[in-house]
């Protein structure tokens, strides 16, 4: 006999959909509902409380947010993407960090996991397809190795150790639940149109903060923060962070998605979408020049070599490399001395600057640190973190000014070995899946995931880059699409996908 999946949450959600969506409250439920809200907010206006009506409303945005997270996961899944863009603006516009909303994005992720879950329409082991790739079985063994990070005898205490876990936890929740909702080609192009415009939109921003400068509520921000005038004040201006919450997650952000933008735009047919597309890349790659991170300036170079390793057989490609280089070229050696932004990404290959210098001397002072401890000295443990809630601990106040440098001293080289060992299996399945795709659509947006992906990878060497927000979202969504994109290639319908997978077990 056939399974038959039935929606969990079918009667609240048609009676909320027909009250809601269908009546818009033209019923009694309705008239009800309404009228003691305007009663109460009445009263409570009377009586000089003017912030309990706008903590009502802010609820009530709360609630329609979570049931479309919990009833509408697809849209959702847009919902939180949107949410984990702005998150950090509010306390911009405050003049201080007063609002815990990083939180609220979790939750709201967590709902929508939920959500994917409870009204999955097809036959139940989908995501089982999704568990037996390669990235999967590479995200099993990193979370293992965070688990067993609660029993390091280097460090006492889980205060950062909780905190993590839950991040990561919140990272795989994305990583499932973009494959479990977006299961169709027509969806896929939908998710590359999105994040393209929210990238030009987060790039515009910070191009607007460097013509005209920042708002005085951004400024009092960055007042607010003991030390972040001076780090932000470089080359005689302030680097830019648009929306987000720190100049990397901006110049990272900007930097990955124009070269995500670039490659799509090649294949375009259209010429006048191929130059709103390379158009909107250019604000972007102006937006990860405004960020001041020189870290960013290989992102487009990296991302353009990985996209000609994979293509170099086309002339579009040949053509491409061509232009790049000579691009490359005039920015960095053309006789321009006026522009600070210039200048400054400039510095990046500099043998001779400082910081640079500074940073690699840092390296090979640890490393015997790093070789004594293959599990390292424990989660949390080097930085800031380290100083503020293990100040005895030898990696205290350490700067590691590296993701992978972060992960070797904090987990050990153990833990390192098992990092990379994920960062290869992306760029393993990603090139295999390319190369037995025959859709030319499928190839051009993989091509485009792993240009994408790649340079983020390859930052990791200077700078913390995987897992800020909102650049966590894509990265851990595009690691599933890209068996999506495998499925839809095989043309591959998704229940078809999880019967076969049912019948196997």
């Amino acid at each position: 006999m056939p399974l038959k999946e039935g929606n969990i949450m079918t009667p609240v959600n048609s009676w909320l959909q027909q009250e809601f969506l269908r009546r818009k409250l033209v019923s009694p439920f309705g008239i009800l509902l309404l009228g003691l809200i305007s009663l109460a907010s009445a009263f409570l206006v009377a009586e000089d409380l003017f912030l309990v009506p706008l903590v009502a409303s802010g609820l009530i945005i709360g609630i329609i947010t979570v049931y479309i997270c919990l009833f509408k996961p697809y849209y959702g899944l847009y919902v939180i993407s949107v949410f984990s863009i702005f998150v950090f603006y509010p306390n911009h516009l405050i003049g201080r960090d007063v609002l815990p909303l990083s939180p609220v994005l979790e939750i709201l992720i967590l709902f929508v996991f939920l959500g994917s879950y409870l009204n999955r329409t097809g036959v139940p082991g989908t995501s089982r397809v999704l568990i037996k790739t390669l990235i999967s079985i590479a995200i099993i063994t990193n979370t293992a190795s965070v688990l067993i990070q609660a029993f390091n005898p280097n460090v006492k205490g889980l205060e950062v150790w909780m905190p993590t876990v839950r991040r990561w936890l919140v990272y795989i929740m994305v990583y499932v639940m973009a494959y479990r909702l977006i299961d169709s080609m027509q969806k896929f192009r939908f998710f590359a149109k999105f994040w393209i415009i929210a990238a030009f939109v987060v790039a515009l921003y910070g191009c607007y903060q460097q013509w005209f400068g920042y708002l005085p509520m951004e400024m009092n921000y960055i007042m607010s923060v003991p030390g972040s005038y001076e780090l932000l004040f470089q080359g005689g201006q302030l680097r830019k962070f648009s929306f987000l919450s720190d100049v990397v997650s901006f110049g990272v952000l900007a930097g990955s998605m124009a070269t995500f933008t670039l490659v799509i735009a090649i294949y375009q047919k259209n010429r006048n979408r191929m130059a709103l597309m390379i158009f909107m890349a250019l604000i972007m790659l102006l937006g990860m020049a405004y960020s001041g991170t020189r870290t960013t300036t290989i992102i487009l170079p990296a991302g353009i070599m990985l996209y000609g390793f994979l293509t170099i057989k086309s002339k579009t490609t040949v053509i491409t490399l061509f232009c790049m280089t000579m691009i490359g070229l005039f920015l960095f050696f053309a006789p321009i001395y006026s522009s600070p932004t210039l200048n400054r990404m400039r510095t990046t290959f500099d043998s001779k600057d400082e910081s640079m210098n500074l940073r690699e001397r840092n390296r090979h002072y640890i490393q015997p640190y790093l070789h004594a401890h293959p599990l390292g000295g424990g989660i949390g443990t080097s930085g800031l973190l380290g100083a503020h809630f293990y100040p005895e601990h030898p990696l205290a106040d350490f700067p590691t000014d590296s993701g992978l440098l972060r992960i070797g001293l904090e987990s050990g080289w153990i833990g390192l070995i098992i990092w990379i060992f994920f960062n290869l299996a992306i760029l393993w399945q990603g090139i295999y899946y390319y190369f037995r795709m025959k859709s030319r659509e499928c190839k051009i947006f993989i091509a485009a995931l792993l240009a994408t992906l790649f340079p983020i990878i390859v930052t990791q060497y200077s700078q913390e880059t995987i897992g800020q927000i909102p650049g966590a979202i894509f990265f851990f969504s595009a690691l599933s699409l890209m068996k999506r994109l495998m499925e839809f290639d095989a043309g591959v319908a998704v229940s078809e996908t999880a019967s076969a997978s049912l019948q196997n077990d």
